[in-house]
């Protein structure tokens, strides 16, 4: 079973520091994948993420509070788990600075209250998280070999998902990539009315010559060690993939969506042949879109859910390689296409935690298809701000805006393209109904986000400019104030003034 931060409180090694939670209650069931040790305070660089730290407290005793709150920022940034810090004559209490801005960032940091020998509990609990790790190994092994033999005596896609039922005990089913049942094979004891759909349980997808063609569908229980289950599907993939090959190659909408796809991140669009694409996938070309791109340091790694997060929010076309997946998501619901992307963002940033060397860019939303370049092309160059290193995480092109503007490529196209990703739902209305909520917007942003005196410059009354800064927020994922999203649409607001005609390059 994976280690979470309140099964590491919990654990002997530790119980006798007796442990206090300070911050970050909802950060119980985070992951622990190691336990660490140092009294470094400029130690979250040297971290992969995923750790439970122990520190004694000595050198935040000695260090400013903009200094203690720098070091809970970085191990924050850096997806450690939480940090114990070790209270006594030296330290009394955790610092208030400490404190303050764990809880602003809903980090978990934790007080010990009795002196307890750190080698020992790093000894204790890793020496368990690696027999874990070699008993997943050595089962996907087993498993991997079990596969083939079934393979090897011509058995099909149920011959492979009773196998994995088997090994399991879980309900598996397959889908293609239009979400129709291929096979479903129902594990002893399963509940009645258990929902079945490409996007219920845990999922992975399943590619044949590059095209995903179909989906892998697991139900774990309440008790299911989903680090297992996460090697179950990497050693399925391969195997079904194979069967897939056998009994069908891939279907004329898998390799189009796979086109589709790799067209998408080209600079110059055939609109015709995306537009033709589209029909044979199924996507709409006049919904928005939003481009993704999945970098993973692992080859042929399964992804596990990444297709349940994408397909309540709209229609897909993809295609993957060994170690890149490039994904064009059609929004079907273009009033709250803005909304829908907030909320995979938040949802792939969750998923991507629980991942090893995974990153994920994810563009803005685009009017249309003929637009989706520019949300591809954002999403790839956000890639170049992480690295596929240590646990997942995923890179929003909207709210990267300095390194985007003032690198060596920042020219007025860099600039346009800039301006068109953030502001492309508002320049797809009527010229001057896209001016309206853009200069209203402009002003609120200037005014600091004041509503009362954005009125007052506006000569609005406060109930007419409700109306305006609403339907706009409609459009662009929700009110920015407060948020990381403010800075690069305001940006994008002032630099629009130099760009020439923007307002209605989209509209019908």
């Amino acid at each position: 079973m994976r280690l979470t931060l309140g099964g590491a409180l919990r654990h002997p090694s530790l119980r006798p520091g007796q442990p206090r939670l300070l911050t970050g209650t909802a950060g119980l069931q985070r992951r622990v994948r190691w336990v660490h040790s140092s009294e470094v305070l400029e130690i979250a660089s040297l971290l992969r993420g995923g750790e439970l730290l122990l520190t004694g407290g000595a050198v935040l005793a000695g260090a400013s509070a903009a200094d203690q709150r720098r070091y809970i920022t970085e191990l924050a940034d850096r997806h450690v788990t939480a940090v114990a810090i070790e209270t006594g004559p030296r330290l009394p209490a955790v610092p208030p600075a400490v404190v303050s801005q764990a809880d602003v960032l809903g980090f978990p940091v934790i007080q010990l209250r009795r002196q307890i020998p750190f080698v020992d509990v790093a000894e204790a609990v890793n020496a368990e998280l690696v027999d874990a790790s070699v008993t997943r190994l050595r089962h996907g092994g087993q498993l991997a070999h079990e596969l083939s033999a079934v393979l090897a005596d011509g058995g099909d896609v149920t011959g492979l998902l009773e196998t994995l039922v088997q090994r399991t005990s879980l309900t598996a089913a397959l889908f293609d990539s239009s979400g129709e049942l291929l096979s479903e094979v129902l594990a002893a004891h399963a509940p009645e009315g258990l929902r079945t759909g490409p996007h219920h349980g845990v999922t992975s997808r399943i590619t044949v010559r590059g095209a995903h063609a179909a989906t892998l569908v697991f139900h774990p229980r309440a008790d299911t060690d989903l680090d297992l289950l996460g090697v179950v599907t990497e050693r399925a993939a391969e195997a079904l993939g194979l069967a897939l090959l056998r009994s069908q190659g891939p279907s004329t909408r898998d390799l189009a969506a796979s086109e589709l796809a790799r067209l998408a991140g080209r600079a110059t669009q055939d609109r015709a042949r995306l537009a033709h694409l589209a029909q044979v996938v199924g996507l709409s070309p006049a919904d928005p879109v939003v481009g993704l791109t999945v970098l993973t340091a692992v080859p042929g790694a399964g992804l596990p859910g990444l297709d349940g997060l994408l397909r309540p929010h709209g229609r897909t076309a993809m295609d993957t390689s060994d170690t890149e997946v490039s994904v064009v998501l059609s929004l079907t619901d273009r009033r709250r296409a803005g909304t829908h992307r907030a909320e995979l963002v938040a949802g792939l940033v969750e998923w991507a935690r629980e991942l090893d060397g995974v990153v994920v860019g994810v563009g803005p939303v685009v009017a249309d298809l003929a637009a989706v370049s520019t949300s591809m092309g954002l999403a790839v160059a956000a890639l170049r701000q992480r690295t596929a290193y240590g646990p997942g995480s995923v890179v929003d092109a909207a709210t990267l805006v300095m390194e985007t503007l003032l690198d060596g490529d920042a020219s007025p196209t860099a600039r346009a393209r800039f301006v068109r990703g953030q502001l492309s739902m508002l320049l797809a209305l009527r010229p001057n109904d896209a001016e309206l909520l853009m200069h209203t917007l402009e002003t609120y942003l200037d005014s600091g986000c004041n509503k009362t005196a954005a009125a007052a410059l506006l000569h609005l009354q406060r109930q007419s400019l409700y109306g305006r800064l609403e339907r706009a927020f409609g459009l662009l994922g929700g009110d920015p104030t407060g948020t990381p999203r403010a800075l690069p649409l305001h940006l994008a607001l002032r630099l629009r003034h130099g760009l020439g005609q923007l307002a209605g390059e989209h509209a019908s």
